[in-house]
């Protein structure tokens, strides 16, 4: 017998004696093997028929067909999404469930309600879909012209800027910023951020804070101050400085990236199959098809980020460490 012949047979004697030494384990390969096995379950922690539901309802094809499964949305709505982020946790931590949430919102929820059951640690981010900064925009006709004469208007009188609801993402964002600048700006919620921009463009408030990308389909009525990113993303259609470039150090970049999470509980017990779903997301994400389904929906190109767990967590990160800083 050679030396290569009898090397071979003395390791699969080897293997074959492990396994029967141990009958019924399995080794972690054979595990993810067999991953996945059934339809994937996704929480959603927006409404049928919102931004959500639509992004998802993008990827999904490519998604199943990578993986070969269904891919189920549920509605959980409500609660800043604690109660899609409940459904998760509670869930098998299998990998066949995960929950589309916005990450800066369920960092806010944690911060605001305090949910009994869970923290910012719970989670295991999977990959972003779209995502965009934070901006405070006026009304076209605004007297008001600058960022700085909004912080300096609200020093000297009552300055309101509209919000989509009260202890929420953009309340708390303003919040962040009043505190960086030293602005005294009144944040004044009205049930939505449609609402709270046509506010602003009406002059029933002095300005509005929301995201740059949502206030997309009223540009011709409401005009940028500031963008609370590291440039300017879209400066062929808005001009407006960052918050770095007017006030440096102090700037916060407080961005609204989307998309999907599963437990942590996943990836401590499961790391092959929370590996899986990140690197079988990102192929579906960033795949042309996917991309132009999302564009043919009304997503801007500029708005469709693919961040991985690394940079979502560093990026989520900063913004979290200036949350807990914020009281009511």
């Amino acid at each position: 017998m050679s030396n290569l012949t009898r090397r071979f047979f003395l390791q699969s004697t080897a293997a074959a004696g492990g396994g029967l030494l141990l009958p019924g384990l399995m080794s972690s390969s054979a595990e993810a093997a067999k991953f996945p096995s059934k339809a994937f379950t996704m929480y959603s922690a927006g409404k049928a028929g919102g931004g959500f539901d639509r992004a998802s309802r993008n990827f999904a094809p490519e998604f199943e067909r990578l993986t070969g499964q269904p891919f189920k949305p549920v509605f959980a709505p409500g609660a800043g999404g604690v109660l899609a982020a409940t459904k998760l946790l509670t869930a098998k931590p299998d990998g066949h469930t995960v929950c589309y949430i916005a990450y800066s919102s369920m960092g806010v929820s944690i911060h605001v309600k305090k949910p009994p059951n869970f923290g910012y640690d719970s989670f295991a981010h999977i990959g972003t879909t779209y995502g965009g900064p934070l901006a405070i925009f006026v009304g076209k006709n605004s007297k008001i012209t600058s960022i700085e004469q909004l912080v300096s208007e609200s020093k000297k009188r009552r300055v309101t800027a509209g919000i989509s609801g009260a202890r929420e993402w953009y309340h708390v964002g303003g919040l962040i910023f009043n505190a960086r600048t030293g602005a005294n700006i009144t944040y004044v919620p009205y049930g939505g951020g449609g609402p709270s921009r046509k506010a602003a463009a009406s002059g029933e408030s002095d300005a509005v804070m929301t995201g740059l990308f949502d206030a997309s389909a009223n540009y011709n009525v409401l005009r940028c101050l500031c963008i609370f990113a590291e440039k300017n993303p879209i400066p062929h259609t808005i001009q407006a400085p960052t918050m770095g470039d007017v006030y440096g150090k102090k700037a916060v970049n407080m961005w609204h990236p989307t998309g999907l999470t599963t437990s942590a509980e996943v990836k401590k017990k499961s790391p092959e199959n929370f590996r899986y779903l990140v690197d079988t997301y990102r192929k579906a994400i960033t795949a042309k098809v996917t991309r132009d389904r999302l564009i043919k929906s009304g997503f801007p190109p500029e708005a469709l980020i693919t961040w991985g767990p690394e940079e979502i967590n560093e990026r989520q990160r900063g913004f979290l460490e200036e949350v807990k800083k914020i009281s009511f």
